[in-house]
């Protein structure tokens, strides 16, 4: 077993980010390399956006992507369709869909985020 708490990992630029001025910054709590081989978790992730900002839009071509949004308010876009969220709502953004979250409130936007390869 080994436990780690979140506050032992830092904060850092979302993997599709300008390092020099990131929309989303993430925490990793569970890399792929961390579990079983043959698992297809790919990542399990603390993340926030400032207010007022947009992270950059992109798609992964082998994962889906599970989003739980924890605090703040913002706007997710998924191949063209767009769809307000808040605290405690949950989106699934399918293998190969262009997707980018907003945050559109006051606050920093936080939520949890889960990749799942499908091969």
């Amino acid at each position: 077993m080994k436990k780690v708490n979140q506050k032992d990992r830092r904060w850092e630029p979302g993997s599709h980010e300008d390092p020099k001025k990131p929309g989303v910054y993430k925490k990793v709590l569970v890399r792929h390399e961390e579990v079983d081989p043959r698992s297809k978790l790919m990542m399990f992730q603390l993340c926030k956006i400032p207010p007022k900002t947009t992270h950059v839009a992109h798609a992964h071509k082998t994962m889906d992507e599970i989003f739980y949004f924890c605090e703040g308010k913002g706007e997710i876009e998924i191949d063209g369709e767009k769809e307000q969220i808040v605290s405690g709502d949950r989106i699934i953004v399918p293998a190969g869909q262009v997707h980018q979250i907003r945050n559109i409130g006051k606050v920093e936007l936080k939520f949890i985020g889960l990749g799942v390869a499908l091969d």
